[in-house]
């Protein structure tokens, strides 16, 4: 019996550490954050993988074809990249908003309000990386939004002052 808790007690933390030290894929990706604010920003695939991550449990799709259908998602929240480059009021977010370009060039306007809580998603709710089961390596997720308004592949977050 010994023996086996002292095996358990080896292995259990060394799971731990591999699980914890996963490798992000190799992406050639970029997100430019710019417009209204101090400072325009880039941020490489790999830089976005190394800050601080935020989990979105169960989000509710509201997808018109399955309305109570919930997802999960991990990923780097939007307020943490847009604070870097300084410049933008959440609290007054109602009036400032972005245009967000996708990489096949389409645009989609947003309120900043309608942003709160929103990540870059890098990973899917069982944890795989979106760069490995997906088009796009990252997903912009709104959760105030439904999801048909949840962008794939976004290179470019112009901030607009009122």
């Amino acid at each position: 019996m010994r023996k086996t808790i002292t095996l358990i007690s080896l292995i259990v933390p060394l799971l731990v550490l591999v699980a914890c030290s996963e490798k992000p894929p190799e992406v050639e990706w970029e997100l430019v954050i710019d417009g209204d604010v101090e400072q325009s920003m880039t941020y490489t695939f790999q830089d976005i993988t190394e800050l601080q991550r935020a989990r979105l449990t169960d989000i509710l799709t509201r997808n018109p074809e399955n309305p109570s259908e919930k997802v999960s998602w991990e990923g780097v929240t939007l307020f943490l990249l847009l604070r870097e480059p300084g410049g933008v009021d959440y609290q007054s977010g109602v009036t400032w908003w972005a245009l967000i370009t996708l990489v096949d060039g389409s645009r989609h306007r947003l309120s900043l309000a309608d942003l709160r809580g929103a990540i870059i998603a890098l990973k899917d709710g069982e944890g795989k990386w979106l760069a490995e089961t997906e088009k796009w390596p990252v997903r912009l997720v709104a959760p105030n939004r439904p999801s048909n308004d949840w962008l794939w592949g976004p290179v470019r977050i112009t901030i607009h002052a009122p």
